[in-house]
């Protein structure tokens, strides 16, 4: 996992029981610190993460409304390259997925290659920010296994009267074997070449949407991880995204495996 803000990723994936890591660095500051004391909490392994000396760490800045909604500010107060020494490209070979966002496309690249040569799957979140064009999102999917796009981030790259499904599937001629679009409170839509899934969401309380869509996408490789069917996976990081918008704060509501059947149970969906 690399650092792009997905921090919120790791701890969920590691809350929900995958055995998780982080690649990237940190600064020596007070907002680094918090990070790595929440990595710790969470379970996330740090062998590979870097702090460097007399630096501020990148942040967000979170703007919540009302009704849970938030904006999301990223201050990137430095370029966070990544050291592919050979103890990173043991551990991405070592592991059973690299999930990013490829924000720097030669950084992407590189990773990538490192992960393929080591049957490692590629899985990336790509938002409306990432893909400038679709030359550009072309060459990434080339090189990715699972692709998560929220609503806007399919839409800045569909062409005009394409349906989403027919939209998630044309990425599927790309290189991916699945495309996952998050669709907040409407659930989720999967699609593969065998499948296509719509799984619908679940009504809650809302008090911070802030982290669902890296909740989401923990909880879908969760499942996918462990073979279960997509339609069951789907339903299942509909359910985590939901318990995780519950609370105020990215990682306040991030349930674990317990919860997320508990929740889906008094629901009356079986699994």
């Amino acid at each position: 996992m690399i650092r792009k803000s997905w921090d919120n990723f790791a701890c969920a994936a590691s809350r929900l029981g995958l055995q998780v890591g982080f690649l990237g660095s940190v600064g020596d500051d007070e907002n680094g610190r918090l990070l790595i004391e929440d990595f710790r909490r969470f379970g996330v392994a740090i062998d590979h993460l870097r702090v460097r000396s007399n630096t501020e760490s990148n942040f967000t800045v979170i703007l919540l409304d009302q009704t849970g909604e938030r904006a999301i500010v990223w201050v990137p107060v430095y370029s966070d390259g990544i050291e592919l020494d050979q103890a990173a490209v043991d551990y991405i070979a070592g592991a059973k997925v690299l999930y990013t966002m490829p924000w720097d496309l030669d950084l992407f690249q590189r990773l990538a290659k490192v992960a393929h040569e080591g049957n490692t799957l590629v899985a990336i979140d790509v938002e409306p920010t990432v893909v400038a064009d679709t030359a550009r999102l072309r060459v990434i999917l080339s090189s990715t296994a699972i692709v998560f796009f929220n609503r806007p981030g399919l839409a800045n790259v569909m062409h005009e009267g394409v349906s989403l499904p027919e939209a998630a599937r044309q990425m599927l001629a790309h290189g991916p074997r699945l495309v996952v679009v998050t669709l907040g409170k409407d659930g989720c839509l999967v699609v593969s070449d065998d499948e296509t899934v719509e799984s619908l969401g679940f009504a809650v309380e809302v008090k911070d949407t802030t982290g669902a869509g890296d909740c989401f996408n923990a909880a879908f490789l969760t499942g996918y991880l462990r073979g279960w069917p997509l339609s069951t996976t789907a339903t299942f990081a509909n359910a985590a995204a939901a318990l995780s918008v519950t609370a105020v704060g990215p990682r306040a509501g991030l349930p674990d495996l317990e919860a997320v059947w508990s929740f889906l149970k008094e629901r009356g969906v079986s699994s």
